[in-house]
């Protein structure tokens, strides 16, 4: 099955057991949990570079199962301490950058084929996150947000990748290795204002890449 690293910031005395005990209640995420991206289902290799302050964080994956429960729910969740460390290396420097906003995806430059380093910022008030899939003949990047739900059948793309949540004003890192075609990019985040997904708002977009 596929998954993604969901990284989270939580304050002294959280842990995985109130993550936990959240989806098991619902609900909107709770105001202390604080995402802070991760690498998004791929099916090959993804290559994600952030900046850490030390603390207390949850790593776990929300992908659900054929049988609709999200992998959190079946143990799929950790606890994690960063440490501080005085050598902090520098960022990668990017080749592009692709800014999120409510509710669109938009490149400072055109994304080509072959390796690139992208630079992903959140200018939105909400967060976000990006998903990204080589489409197959025929299909949409909403074929894919269907299948992404509710995997069932032949898969209408190829994950490549992408970002899990970040926040407002955050900056990311993703390395990819595209081969020309047809992309969708799409994000599945809840919205503040009614709970339908980003997407739903128009936050899904069709690219070719040459």
């Amino acid at each position: 099955e596929l998954h993604h690293v969901y990284l989270v910031k939580v304050p002294a005395g959280k842990s995985s057991k109130d993550i936990l005990a959240w989806f098991k209640a619902g609900g909107p995420p709770p105001a202390w949990m604080k995402p802070v991206g991760g690498p998004n289902a791929s099916a090959g290799i993804t290559e994600f570079t952030s900046t850490l302050e030390a603390g207390d964080y949850v790593v776990f994956c929300v992908i659900p199962s054929p049988d609709g429960a999200p992998h959190v729910m079946k143990g799929m969740i950790k606890d994690l301490k960063v440490t501080p460390s005085a050598n902090r290396s520098a960022p990668p420097t990017p080749t592009l950058t692709l800014t999120l906003k409510d509710y669109d995806f938009t490149f400072d430059k055109p994304l080509t084929a072959g390796k690139h380093v992208i630079a992903v910022k959140n200018s939105g008030p909400q967060p976000h996150e990006f998903f990204l899939a080589k489409l197959m003949p025929g299909k949409t990047p909403m074929d894919m947000a269907r299948f992404a739900e509710k995997p069932s059948g032949a898969p209408p793309g190829i994950p490549f990748g992408g970002i899990t949540d970040i926040l407002p004003g955050q900056t990311v890192y993703l390395t990819v290795d595209l081969p020309a075609g047809e992309y969708g990019l799409i994000c599945f985040d809840p919205d503040v204002k009614d709970g339908r997904p980003h997407l739903a708002h128009g936050m899904i977009k069709q690219l070719t890449v040459r």
